[in-house]
């Protein structure tokens, strides 16, 4: 599960592209989105588990 440090201080790989430059590589990135959707998709779970509990 990521941290706010994590999703802070990661660094994304870049490589030169004639028509715009620097830029980031799509399956570095992609792979970053995916461990932040687990992450939220873990702590949703937790957070309706926490709600169920004080409900009932």
């Amino acid at each position: 599960m990521l941290t706010p440090n994590d999703v802070r201080h990661r660094k994304f790989r870049t490589y030169r592209s004639l028509l715009y430059g620097e830029v980031y590589d799509v399956e570095d990135v992609d792979d970053f989105l995916d461990s932040v959707a687990d992450t939220i998709k873990v702590l949703g779970k937790e957070v309706l588990k926490a709600k169920e509990k004080n409900n009932g």
